[in-house]
C-alpha cells in the first residue's frame, strides 16, 4: 500500500557504510545518531526449545551466528518480538519454543523514519543484499516500495490455500500486488463512532442523521504527517469505492465526491456540531480524549483505543461511521510478515512459522493482548462471543477496505489535507477547494 509517508533515502555517507558492513560491521553506524534499540531477545543465542530473554542489551547487526540448526532471522519492532515484559511478547515466546527445530534470531528496529524497517530493507537490499533478514515485519502501507524493488518473496505457492482464504478481504487485498501475494497480515485496526449513549437513543447512520442530531461530533482533520485522515477517506470512498492497484491518482479524484464531502465538512462546522479544535485533532487519540472530556457526543475513535478504555467509558457505545447514505466501509491498516529470502529452504522454514502464528486461536490470542484485530475470520471465534463488541467487530471487518494504492497517492493526500482546511477555515468553499485539488493530480 503506499499511502504512509515516504521517507528520505539514507544520505551517501551511510550507503558507503552499509558498503562496508561486510567488512567490518558498521551497518549500526547508518543510525544518524539514533539512540539504540531497546533488546528483546537480540543480542542472545537464537530462540529455540526454551526461550532465554535477556536483559537491555544493544542488537546485534548483521546475520545471525551459523548453528546445527536452521537459524532464520526476523527484523522486526519491539511491538512484535518476544519478552516477558507484555502479554503478546509471552504468547510469541511461547510459540518460538514450540519449534525446537528451528531457531528465530529476532533483531529489533525502528518502526518508521530513517532508522526504520523499511528504509533499512531498501538501502540494505540495494547494496549488501547479503545481510538482509529472512522475514521482516512491516507496517502494510509501506510494502509496495518493498514489492517494487524486489526484495518481497510472493507467498503464494508456500502458504496453505485454506489460510489465505480464511484472511477477511481486506487484508488479503492489502498485501496482493499484480495478482500475487507478497505478506501475510497479522495485526488490524480501525476506527469507528463512538456515541454517548445518555445523549443519545441511537447512532446516527449517514449525514442526515448527524446535522440532525445537533450534538458535537468529532474526528481528526488536522492531517498526520502532512497527508489527509482516514476520517475523510472513509467518508470519500463511501462515494468513490477503492479502486484496485492499477488505477492511476486521476482516476482517483472525482469532483463531484470531493465536493459532497467537504460540503458535509462545511454544514457540520458552520452549525457547531464540528468543532474548530478539530483541525488540531491529527489522531483518533485526539478526539477520543475530546470525547472523554465531554467535548462532543460522538467521536471517531480507533479499536484499538476503544479495547484499551472502553471500562472507563461507561456510556460510549460503538457503531459504524456514518457517511452519506448509510453506515461507512471502514478503512483498515496493520502490520503484516513479508518474506525476503530468496533460499528455497529457508522459505519452507519462514512459511512454516508464518502458518503457525496465523493459526486462529495463535491470531486471537496475541491480538487480544496487544490490543489489536485479528486479520483471520475464524480468530474472533477465540474472543467472548457473549461480548457485542465482538460481533460488531467481526462485521466491520468483513466491510473493511484497506488504504488506497495510487501512485503519487502521497501528493493528493497532501492535496486533500490544504482541501480540508481551507474548507474548515472558510477559506474556500466546497467547489473551489475541490478544483484546487483536481488541478494537482499528478
Amino acid at each position: 500500500m503506499s499511502l504512509a509517508v515516504k521517507h528520505r533515502r539514507l544520505p551517501l555517507a551511510c550507503v558507503i557504510l552499509l558498503g562496508l558492513a561486510l567488512a567490518g560491521g558498521l551497518l549500526g553506524a547508518c543510525r544518524q545518531g539514533e539512540p539504540e534499540t531497546p533488546a528483546g531477545p537480540t543480542g542472545t543465542p537464537p530462540l529455540t526449545g526454551q526461550p532465554a530473554l535477556p536483559g537491555p542489551t544493544s542488537p546485534p547487526e548483521g546475520p545471525a551466528p551459523q548453528t546445527q540448526a536452521l537459524t532464520l532471522t526476523l527484523w522486526t519492532t519491539e511491538a512484535f518480538s518476544p519478552t516477558q515484559e507484555v502479554p503478546q511478547g509471552q504468547i510469541l515466546a511461547a510459540q518460538v519454543a514450540s519449534l525446537p527445530d528451528l531457531r528465530l534470531w529476532f533483531i529489533l528496529k525502528q518502526p518508521y523514519g530513517e532508522a526504520g524497517i523499511q528504509l533499512y530493507l531498501l538501502n540494505t537490499g540495494a547494496v549488501v543484499p547479503s545481510l538482509l533478514p529472512d522475514l521482516a515485519y512491516v507496517d502494510v502501507d509501506e510494502v509496495d516500495e518493498i514489492v517494487r524493488a524486489g526484495l518481497a518473496q510472493p507467498l503464494d505457492t508456500l502458504l496453505s490455500p485454506n489460510l489465505v482464504a480464511g484472511l477477511y478481504s481486506f487484508a488479503r487485498v492489502a498485501c496482493t500486488f499484480e495478482g500475487g501475494l507478497y505478506c501475510l497480515p497479522i495485526e488490524a485496526d480501525l476506527d469507528h463512532l463512538v456515541y454517548n449513549s445518555f445523549r443519545l437513543s441511537r447512532a446516527p447512520v449517514s449525514w442526515t442523521g448527524v446535522i440532525s442530531q445537533s450534538v458535537p461530533y468529532v474526528f481528526p482533520a488536522g492531517g498526520e504527517g502532512g497527508l489527509v485522515n482516514d476520517a475523510f477517506l472513509v467518508q470519500y470512498q463511501a462515494l468513490r469505492p477503492t479502486l484496485d492497484e492499477s488505477a492511476s491518482s486521476a482516476s482517483f479524484l472525482d469532483e463531484s465526491s470531493l465536493v459532497a464531502v467537504l460540503q458535509f465538512y462545511q454544514d457540520g462546522a458552520s452549525q457547531g456540531l464540528f468543532p474548530q479544535a478539530i483541525l488540531q485533532y491529527h489522531t483518533t487519540d485526539d478526539s477520543w480524549q475530546a470525547y472523554r472530556s465531554g467535548l462532543a457526543a460522538m467521536a471517531q475513535v480507533s479499536a484499538h483505543r476503544y479495547l484499551a478504555e472502553r471500562g472507563q467509558a461507561v456510556f460510549a457505545m460503538p457503531a459504524p461511521i456514518p457517511s452519506i447514505g448509510g453506515p461507512a466501509a471502514p478503512t483498515a491498516r496493520g502490520w503484516a510478515l513479508v518474506l525476503v529470502t530468496p533460499d528455497p529452504a529457508r522459505q519452507v522454514e519462514a512459511a512454516r512459522f508464518m502458518e503457525l502464528w496465523l493459526s486462529p486461536e495463535t491470531n486471537a490470542g496475541w491480538n487480544r493482548a496487544a490490543g489489536t484485530l485479528p486479520t483471520l475470520k475464524a480468530s474472533l471465534a477465540y474472543w467472548d462471543p457473549a461480548d457485542a463488541y465482538t460481533a460488531f467487530l467481526h462485521q466491520q471487518l468483513l466491510a473493511a477496505h484497506p488504504r488506497p494504492t495510487v501512485p503519487g497517492y502521497s501528493q493528493v493526500a497532501a492535496a486533500l489535507q490544504e482541501a480540508v482546511e481551507a474548507v474548515l477555515t472558510g477559506a474556500l468553499t466546497p467547489e473551489e477547494a475541490a478544483a484546487d485539488v483536481m488541478s494537482t493530480a499528478p
